[in-house]
């Protein structure tokens, strides 16, 4: 009998952030219709009875050295991803911890694969340094974005194959629900500093929806409610029909996307908002923080919708055009969705490949 190859996975799991449970979600889903079974599949968690139950996989405590190392010495290749895992801008500690893990697989003599990362920024000579030097070990890498591509290349990574897919997450879509006699529209800010203009966004919401009901997405609520209450709160103030919270830990990701599903329009800040969304075939405004988050606009052909926060005085102008083009922009999103799915297929393709 054929031993099963067995898969580990690194990445920001376990954290109640809806994104990277999105991004695990899709991975294993990807790495299952290629052929892996779901008991081969190891994800370290900081929360693994948790990873474990809402994904069906195994999965082992990220910080404690010998479930690590146990996973690592089980495997028969490592994917460090995806995610934006590697940027130092908020703390350099992720960059350590996540190559510290691929760098002990590959001395074990494992496979290892950045798999759909979103690399950067990378400040700090000394990181720059490191990612290149672990990267240029890899057996293969898949980025979600060309600037993370681009990146790679810039710090010194030219020994393994680098390919732009698409983030896992776009995996998980389901069809648009159908209309509803009330609108409804949807909310993902975070805190980013002072920049985020609450009362502005409210108030561009109840120009253009006056109407319309309100779903806030908290995408990680320990950073995203006080945010989402400060929304909800002025949003109430001013008159504005019922408002609806949602959180991943309360309503799990099948509802989650379901209820982005819901809605015909999503004002996000948070980028994995912005996935589901695009996944469901849902037109978005997006407020950007980062460039991942123009990146991914312009790769779903809503380039048009990017806002920077340094600009939000235009964001009434931009959800209105948005709001009255919904439909046409659906179905171009929907258009262009099977090659989202292709690209996102590939990183599990690529992975499988690299053990069979």
């Amino acid at each position: 009998m054929i031993q099963q190859p067995r898969v580990a996975l690194s990445g920001y799991y376990g954290f109640d952030n809806a994104g990277d449970e999105a991004v695990l979600s899709g991975l294993v889903k990807n790495l299952y219709d290629c052929g892996i079974d779901l008991n081969c599949i190891t994800a370290l968690s900081i929360a693994p009875a948790s990873t474990s139950a809402d994904h069906g996989i195994e999965s082992a405590h990220r910080y404690r050295p010998a479930d690590v190392i146990r996973t690592l010495s089980q495997c028969n290749l490592l994917l460090s991803g995806g995610g934006s895992l590697l940027q130092d801008v908020t703390s350099a500690h992720g960059i350590f911890y996540y190559l510290a893990v691929v760098r002990a697989a590959q001395l074990m003599g494992k496979r290892t694969m950045f798999v759909a990362q979103g690399l950067g920024p990378l400040i700090r000579p000394a990181s720059r340094k490191l990612v290149a030097a672990v990267a240029n070990k890899l057996d293969a890498i898949t980025v979600r974005d060309e600037q993370s591509a681009s990146l790679l290349r810039e710090i010194g990574v030219a020994h393994v194959p680098i390919e732009v897919t698409a983030d896992p997450a776009l995996l998980l879509g389901i069809p648009a629900s159908p209309r509803k006699t009330v609108p409804r529209f949807g909310v993902a800010l975070r805190t980013w500093g002072e920049a985020v203009a609450v009362q502005n966004v409210c108030d561009a919401c109840r120009s253009v929806f006056p109407l319309a009901e309100a779903a806030l997405f908290s995408m990680q609520p320990a950073q995203d409610e006080p945010v989402s209450e400060a929304f909800g709160a002025a949003w109430t103030k001013t008159g504005g029909k019922s408002l609806n919270l949602i959180y991943l830990s309360e309503a799990g990701l099948d509802s989650l996307v379901r209820e982005i599903a819901s809605c015909e329009v999503i004002i996000a800040m948070r980028l994995h908002a912005l996935i589901l969304a695009a996944a469901c075939g849902i037109p978005s405004v997006a407020l950007s923080y980062d460039p991942k988050v123009r990146a991914f606009m312009e790769f779903t052909g809503q380039g048009d919708a990017c806002i920077d926060l340094s600009k939000q005085d235009s964001l009434q102008d931009v959800l209105r055009e948005v709001w009255t083009t919904r439909e046409s922009r659906s179905v171009q999103l929907q258009t262009r969705l099977p090659n989202f799915v292709k690209a996102a297929k590939r990183n599990g393709e690529i992975a499988v490949g690299l053990i069979r």
